[in-house]
């Protein structure tokens, strides 16, 4: 049976887009990290601006934020261990979506197990996996990439690479906005026609736009992103 009194660590859901943010965090959730006074933040602007959303009575002088320091991170765990020891709990925040996925807090949740306390994650957004759902792809067996190269010959070779392996998974990948039509223009041109390719564009937001076809159809098409955050997937 499990202290009721043990600090516990809550992995904290963060809105992936500007809407409504009853469609992507549970009230449940919500009312939960209300409870918490001390997080540990990829962003502390961010988080701040979440907890004021979704708490707009929140007394700053009795909450803490901890902005993680990615130069330095290995050295900052040592105080963080800290931070998990002396308090009961302990919230992490990611950016946006969920924390520990395409983001650094995988080691603060490493450290929580190594001291033996609870890790309690919380539902919430996450842009890969509703990416993944709607590709019509597999999900049986994925991979997440993160970014592609942006210098042409090895994003070329990239590519490839990422081609070869849809037999084995899908194979799922992001790219900076600014570099969307770019990202775009050069699967068309490399991949083969038959392979599928699903671009994902403003998950859960007011313009969401997800379409998986063959190349062969892309290379009809002339679509334009725009400046927004975008996931893409290769596969079968």
């Amino acid at each position: 049976m499990q202290n009721p009194n043990a600090s516990v660590l809550f992995l904290i859901p963060m809105p992936i887009s500007e809407i409504d943010i009853n469609w992507s965090i549970p009230l449940n959730v919500i009312n939960e990290i209300s409870k918490i006074q001390v997080f540990i933040a990829e962003n502390a602007k961010t988080a701040r601006h979440f907890l004021k959303l979704i708490n707009p009575d929140i007394i700053w002088a009795d909450t803490t934020v901890i902005e993680l320091d990615k130069h330095h991170l290995l050295t900052q765990i040592e105080e963080l261990k800290g931070v998990l020891k002396n308090n009961q709990r302990v919230g992490l925040m990611s950016e946006a979506g969920l924390p520990c996925i395409a983001d650094p807090g995988n080691l603060i949740v490493r450290a929580a197990h190594d001291l033996g306390i609870r890790v309690r994650p919380l539902t919430g957004p996450s842009s890969i996996v509703l990416a993944l759902i709607a590709s019509g792809m597999n999900g049986q067996d994925f991979r997440f990439n993160g970014y592609v190269p942006s210098k042409p010959d090895e994003r070329k070779k990239a590519i490839q690479q990422l081609e070869k392996l849809k037999r084995e998974a899908t194979q799922l990948f992001i790219e900076a906005p600014y570099r969307n039509e770019k990202m775009l223009e050069d699967l068309i041109r490399t991949l083969q026609p038959d392979t599928r390719l699903m671009v994902a564009k403003d998950i859960t937001g007011e313009d969401e736009w997800i379409v998986s076809q063959p190349v062969s159809w892309w290379r009809k098409q002339n679509i334009v992103l725009g400046k927004v955050p975008c996931l893409f997937a290769i596969g079968q």
